[in-house]
């Protein structure tokens, strides 16, 4: 599978190919193998290459945030240039990405989504963020309910994507 990247003004197409519990990217010309030793939440812990890497990954509308090594990067899945559907990369579990105040809880479990749906209203920083699905699929859980106090990260919203 293909999966087009930007960050910033750079445009990345990603092969990735599965390979038993891990996996073979191709990116930039080189060969890279991806190990997931261990997953909780939005925190991964991948051995790249052979080496140990502490990842976190936040949602941010259609955005990502990979904080690794005390660094922060954004991307951005794009349509053009990969050979992707949306829901092939879309993280399953939709996480606030700020802390705040759920204000509105727009889904149920068993409720069908299309993409660019509405599942949460998280009000932070004296801001409305709507939080949407990305592709279409299935309510399989809500962990928020209207006046909770959520964390950055948390999850509120766990969706199955349509193959």
């Amino acid at each position: 599978m293909q999966v087009g990247l930007r960050q910033r003004q750079q445009h990345h197409v990603v092969e990735v190919h599965a390979d038993g519990n891990a996996y073979r990217l191709h990116l930039d010309g080189k060969e890279h193998h991806v190990e997931i030793a261990s997953s909780e939440g939005n925190a991964l812990v991948l051995i790249v290459d052979g080496e140990r890497h502490s990842v976190d990954i936040v949602r941010s509308g259609r955005q990502r945030l990979v904080a690794v090594r005390g660094e922060t990067y954004r991307f951005e899945p794009e349509s053009g240039g990969g050979s992707h559907e949306v829901g092939s990369v879309a993280l399953p579990e939709i996480s606030a990405p700020m802390p705040g105040k759920v204000t509105d809880v727009l889904v149920k479990p068993g409720d069908e989504v299309a993409a660019g749906d509405g599942l949460v209203i998280l009000e932070a920083m004296k801001m409305e963020n709507r939080l949407i699905a990305e592709a279409a699929g299935t309510v399989v859980e809500v962990r928020a309910t209207v006046g909770d106090m959520v964390d950055g990260g948390q999850v509120l919203v766990v969706l199955r994507y349509a193959a």
